[in-house]
């Protein structure tokens, strides 16, 4: 038998090996069994069970009952769990102290290249949650589950937030402006690409284009310049959506015919 897949993926995170994983969730919940029943319930090599057991043993999450034969248990989950949050706790504030003793030196407005909808997204979220005065964002609603709480929290600890959402998603406590049909009227034009952007305290930017069809990429930089840039890209979206909901129907039309807006509007190549 053996154990799922997302169980076995979260115990590798916290540390331990896919054998050791695989070993520790066959024995969850059993009476205590021989090393031969744990490998055939955790479908691992007889060669790599008992060595496997042996860390198991020396990390504090199996049981051992040197009887003939020998039986192997599994420390109740929630003590074992409890263990390991109080380990990474420590190591966390320890390695935490260590760094903020070494000196830092950078050097300021250098661009940098992130790729993948990962670290995009982690790098979003530390821009929001080191603000200190000041954010304004533009964002879809494919990443508001990812960064709504961030953004939510910020709002809520003080920071004037203000952020256009490019969908039908709305968040509590920022200045949220509609950008619904900006955002398929975008979407149309740069093939199923999103452009999203986050400018804190008008210093810290990170710009992303994710894809529908190609790789999701984004700059991270301090440079004032791209910061004011991408401000201004906020403000000027909002406002022309403003200013679209103030005009009738019929002005809206006569503004999309025109040879200025006709050709702005053309879809971007890819």
């Amino acid at each position: 038998m053996t154990a799922d897949v997302e169980l076995i993926a979260s115990l590798t995170r916290l540390g331990f090996t896919q054998y050791e994983a695989q070993a520790y969730t066959a024995l969850v919940g059993q009476a205590p069994i021989t090393g031969a029943e744990v490998g055939r319930r955790a479908a691992m090599p007889p060669s790599k069970i008992y060595e496997t057991l042996t860390r198991l043993e020396a990390r504090g999450a199996v049981l051992v009952n040197r009887s003939e034969p020998v039986l192997y248990a599994a420390v109740p989950h929630d003590a074992l769990l409890e263990d390991l949050r109080s380990r990474f706790a420590a190591d966390l504030n320890s390695a935490m102290t260590a760094l903020d003793r070494l000196p830092m030196q950078q050097e300021p407005g250098l661009v940098w290249s992130l790729s993948g909808r990962g670290p995009i997204v982690s790098a979003f979220a530390r821009a929001v949650s080191a603000a200190r005065s000041s954010i304004f964002a533009g964002i879809w609603d494919e990443e508001i589950d990812e960064l709504g709480p961030v953004l939510e929290a910020a709002s809520a600890r003080g920071i004037d937030t203000h952020v256009a959402i490019y969908g039908i998603r709305t968040l509590n406590g920022p200045q949220t402006y509609d950008m619904a049909e900006c955002g398929a009227s975008a979407r149309l034009r740069l093939s199923g690409r999103r452009l999203a952007v986050v400018v804190a305290d008008d210093h810290d930017t990170v710009v992303a284009e994710f894809g529908d069809r190609t790789a999701d990429q984004a700059t991270l930089t301090t440079n004032p310049v791209v910061a004011l840039l991408a401000v201004e890209y906020v403000k000027a979206d909002v406002s022309g959506r403003l200013m679209i909901n103030a005009m009738t129907p019929a002005a809206y039309k006569k503004l999309l015919a025109t040879p200025d807006m006709r050709a702005m509007l053309r879809p971007t190549k890819e």
